[in-house]
């Protein structure tokens, strides 16, 4: 059987098609690899302390998981450990543990956590009280009644 030049032609054109497009895609896909790009020196990153409006931000973001949370009916523990861990995670990682009505201090991860706990229950408290229990908005108040006699 012959084949038509056409046909020819056009096979032997995808053919050197492909193989160019292929050559294109691994030179893209080098050069958009982003561990190429990031410095091991780490004088590089600079870390700031939360500031006042991080924190706020952070607070309102623990809030509104918790409430959220408790409207699909997770249990309390799980939402204000999650909506804490949320909270100081994002402190550690973005401010490297850092607050700035703190000083230079960096605190650890266990004391942003307690903190979060307390600021969250606060702000559920206020913002959506039925979602937390009972039970747990007492134990608040007297947390926030033994922190103010130690003051």
């Amino acid at each position: 059987m012959k084949k038509s030049p056409k046909k020819k032609i056009f096979a032997i054109s995808i053919f050197i098609a492909s193989i160019v497009l292929s050559s294109c895609s691994n030179s893209i896909k080098s050069e958009s690899n982003p561990t190429k790009k990031i410095s091991t020196d780490k004088t590089a990153i600079k870390i700031i302390p939360a500031s006042d409006e991080d924190m706020f931000l952070y607070r309102q973001i623990g809030i509104n998981y918790l409430c959220m949370a408790r409207q699909i009916e997770v249990e309390f523990p799980k939402a204000i450990s999650l909506a804490a861990k949320n909270y100081a995670l994002l402190i550690s990682s973005r401010h490297g543990g850092l607050i700035k009505q703190v000083g230079k201090e960096k605190l650890p991860d266990k004391n942003i956590y307690n903190g979060a706990v307390l600021q969250i229950l606060d702000g559920a408290i206020k913002g959506c009280p039925e979602m937390v229990p009972e039970e747990d908005k007492k134990k608040f108040l007297n947390t926030l009644e033994q922190l103010n006699q130690k003051e």
